[in-house]
């Protein structure tokens, strides 16, 4: 089996776990901010962010998605996604709530080259260990401290330490940790939308051009998208990329169904025109994966703005972020 075959499977099984996860059913949305130390020969010690999105389960039962950036280290510009289950304890009135979380970490790496090449870029799975404190106020919003010990066989271990601000998107009873399941959203309908921004490649310089795409969405029940996207990643110094994804979506609906989360993945085939570069290896014509988060908001009948964070993973050390924003027409 081929090292881009292997990729590929790798990035459909994370894309069905991130599926599955919490994300789309987010109850609780968590931004946060600290500091990473490496469990290597150096101890390195750098910044860490991300953010978290959280569905309850039961009283004492959560799963939730997140996306952690470990910083900059030596050889090492790693990020990933986790799928957590949590076990929590509401205290003091349940204000304040106590609670563990374990689940598959899978990380993106850009390492140290070999073979001639600046970089490379890493894939691999791990596992995520947390424990979290945090405390609601009386209206939807509460602060979060929490701490991480990601472990993979294949890559440096870390130790996270965050402090987080977040929000409820669906309105508790009372103050706490909500204790239940999401209600159905409306159906998306069809929509085209039109969307520009930046593509930057995961490399250890991070050449970065201005990115398009057209995007047609059709929403499939309660829960489920589908979209079609021509997408232009732009000229960066190492050359430049175009292609086309369709992908399968999850996603939930807030704010009596104006604002929508969804997680998107599937097969990205693109065409390349690569400049002769130490950097990296070109391909033509590739098949890779590409995972999307984005955000949406109905601010008239027809008309949707959105947000989107597509991550292109590759097997040829080729993966990139395109951050896009546009505007969409609802059909």
């Amino acid at each position: 089996m081929t090292k881009n075959s292997l990729k590929w499977q790798h990035v459909a099984v994370a894309g069905v776990l991130c599926g599955a996860s919490a994300f789309a059913q987010a109850q609780e949305a968590t931004v946060f901010a600290g500091g990473m130390n490496a469990r290597n020969d150096d101890n390195a010690h750098t910044y860490a962010w991300g953010f978290d999105y959280r569905q309850a389960l039961s009283e004492h039962f959560a799963t939730s998605f997140t996306w952690l950036n470990e910083g900059h280290v030596p050889d090492h510009h790693r990020d990933g996604f986790a799928v957590q289950v949590w076990a929590h304890q509401p205290l003091f009135d349940r204000r304040f709530d106590l609670a563990v979380g374990v689940g598959p970490y899978h990380y993106y790496d850009t390492v140290q080259g070999s073979r001639g090449r600046r970089y490379e870029d890493d894939h691999g799975w791990g596992a995520m260990f947390s424990v979290a404190a945090t405390w609601y106020f009386e209206s939807r919003w509460y602060v979060q401290a929490r701490a991480n010990y990601v472990q993979s066989p294949s890559s440096v271990n870390s130790v996270t330490y965050l402090l987080g601000v977040g929000y409820q998107l669906e309105k508790p009873s009372s103050p706490g940790p909500l204790s239940g399941g999401s209600k159905p959203g409306l159906p998306t309908g069809d929509v085209l939308s039109v969307m520009a921004g930046i593509s930057v490649v995961n490399s250890l310089d991070s050449q970065n051009a201005a990115a398009e795409a057209i995007e047609y969405r059709h929403g499939f029940g309660s829960w489920f998208d589908g979209t079609v996207s021509l997408i232009n990643e732009g000229h960066s110094d190492i050359g430049n990329r175009q292609g086309a994804a369709a992908q399968v979506w999850i996603k939930d609906d807030f704010f009596d169904d104006r604002f929508s989360l969804g997680l998107g993945f599937g097969p990205y085939v693109t065409w390349n025109k690569y400049k002769e570069n130490r950097a990296a290896g070109g391909a033509q014509n590739v098949v890779a994966g590409l995972l999307t988060m984005s955000a949406a908001y109905r601010f008239a009948d027809h008309w949707v703005g959105r947000i989107s964070w597509n991550r292109v993973v590759t097997g040829y050390d080729r993966d990139s972020d395109i951050f896009l924003a546009g505007v969409g027409y609802k059909f």
